[in-house]
């Protein structure tokens, strides 16, 4: 997400404007699953309000009276002009897909949506389709073998449908091969993969020491399994249980 001026506090973040309180927090929850930082806003001047602190990478805005005077307003303020706005709705409109071809809107997003399409809509508006699989933080425990006697214990933290990050104290040469092991939903999923790169404690505080890799062969079975449990992963639970906070999504 470089070249995006950085948001309130420093942090980057999405603006979610909707009146109502249901949509508002589902679609803000289902934006932090995927690793953005959210605010939240009620009505158009709240939003605004929120904009002159620190522009948004993008607005999700629910179309209707309150969308259209917020479409009018961002088109009418030069600070704000270059903000993506996507516009959601439960209708067909005919004025808003004329916008999105005309380049007034960056996006229009109907609904019912799923998690899937949310995502495509911000690889195409804010990351320029930077990243094409849907990543999610985990905690599950794997075996890394290789084909010789051991093989390493340690922890899947990030998975997508075509890769993952394996989170240990000894991991292998980069472009090296190995066969990643760990349980899902009561199977044990078996992964050729290569790894891409290697993390070290050396290289921060901060650091998650481990090796980024690529899938190199899965079974289509696993390869369902696994876009299944990161679906469910992102969909399930969005109502949050204390409306009155902000909220921030962890990287994944």
């Amino acid at each position: 997400m470089d070249g995006v001026a950085d948001g309130i506090g420093g942090t980057r973040y999405i603006l979610v404007v909707d009146p109502d309180v249901n949509e508002r927090f589902t679609m803000s929850m289902l934006l932090q699953r995927f690793g953005y930082t959210v605010q939240m806003a009620s009505t158009v001047s709240e939003g605004i309000d929120f904009l002159c602190v620190a522009p948004a990478v993008a607005v999700f805005a629910e179309a209707g009276s309150a969308g259209t005077e917020l479409m009018a307003r961002l088109a009418a303020d030069a600070r704000f002009r270059n903000v993506p706005l996507v516009m959601v709705t439960d209708a067909p409109d005919q004025a808003l897909e004329e916008r999105e071809r005309g380049g007034g809107l960056a996006a229009v997003l109907r609904k019912p949506f799923d998690a899937e399409q949310v995502f495509k809509v911000i690889q195409r508006v804010i990351e320029k389709g930077t990243r094409q699989n849907i990543r999610i933080a985990t905690a599950l425990p794997a075996s890394l073998r290789n084909g010789v006697a051991g093989g390493v214990d340690g922890y899947v933290t990030v998975l997508s449908q075509y890769g993952l990050f394996f989170r240990t104290l000894s991991p292998r040469p980069a472009q090296s091969t190995a066969t990643v092991e760990f349980p899902l939903w009561g199977r044990t999923i078996s992964i050729n993969a290569t790894v891409l790169y290697i993390v070290s404690f050396d290289e921060g505080p901060f650091s998650e020491p481990g090796m980024g890799m690529k899938f190199s062969r899965i079974a289509p079975e696993d390869s369902a399994l696994v876009r299944a449990y990161i679906l469910e992963h992102i969909s399930t639970d969005l109502v949050p249980t204390r409306p009155d906070l902000g909220y921030r999504g962890g990287s994944a």
